[in-house]
């Protein structure tokens, strides 16, 4: 459904994900993934905002305290398993497709390849949102809210409601629509993609960022070859894994799932 943005949305339908085998090989092992920068910005009061940066790698941080040694230990740690992977299996960083792994491959690796599968997208595609996951994961025991971002791939778990503001720059709609996400012990993947030709955003909710990254990738693709809007909706509803879907392009936005979006006037800030 397309609509212009009024002051409230909410819109209920059935979960939505794509399917696309399409994809840009990695050159080099330390640049183990696309850098993007989308990244939704979400508001989080009395929080201690800091980034951590690897080669390609560069994680924002919002959490209770400043876990910035923390955050480096977790980053290093991935960074090395990936790169000694790739080192060893080039072919996963280039493939196109998903391919078989080793029983050696570390557990974020084998999370790419899962999340890849969803899709039939590149694992590599996967790798930024699998890096805010697991960042996330070894943070969590020390704040009880964190919002992990990778590019545009963000791992959220908050005590109490918040509003992610999308990212779609070029549109008017920018940081205007507001995705609200319930407070609790529940953690959340989002994922923006920028597709191009006339589309400022692909942003997905899910269980995950890894997950959530690949079906925005997915879908983003699709539009992007020329694929209508109703034929890649239509094929989405087979998929359970996503909550929800927001396509901005221009003035006009495209709801899917089971979200609760509001409108705001003015800056949205």
């Amino acid at each position: 459904m397309i609509r212009t943005c009024p002051d409230r949305l909410t819109r209920r339908e059935q979960p939505l994900a794509l399917t696309v085998k399409l994809g840009r090989p990695m050159t080099a092992t330390q640049d183990i993934y696309e850098t993007r920068k989308c990244r939704n910005r979400i508001p989080v009061n009395q929080s201690v905002t800091f980034e951590v940066g690897v080669r390609d790698t560069s994680i924002y941080i919002q959490a209770m305290s400043d876990l910035t040694a923390k955050a480096k230990e977790s980053v290093f740690r991935y960074r090395y398993q990936i790169e000694e992977y790739l080192r060893q299996h080039p072919a996963f960083r280039d493939t196109q497709s998903p391919i078989q792994i080793y029983s050696s491959a570390p557990e974020i690796v084998r999370y790419c390849d899962l999340a890849c599968r969803n899709t039939g997208i590149p694992p590599m595609v996967c790798m930024s949102g699998a890096m805010a996951d697991f960042v996330g994961r070894d943070l969590l025991q020390h704040s009880p809210t964190l919002i992990v971002s990778s590019g545009g791939d963000t791992f959220v778990r908050s005590a109490t409601p918040l509003e992610v503001h999308i990212y779609a720059k070029g549109s008017p709609l920018h940081e205007k629509l507001t995705l609200q996400l319930p407070g609790g012990k529940n953690i959340f993947g989002i994922s923006t993609h920028v597709p191009g030709k006339g589309i400022q955003a692909v942003t997905v909710l899910s269980r995950s960022a890894g997950w959530a990254s690949s079906f925005a990738r997915d879908l983003g693709v699709r539009l992007n070859s020329g694929e209508s809007l109703k034929s890649a909706l239509n094929r989405a509803e087979a998929y359970s894994d996503v909550g929800g879907v927001i396509i901005v392009s221009g003035s006009q936005v495209v709801f899917g799932g089971s979200l609760n979006v509001k409108c705001l006037n003015g800056s949205g800030s």
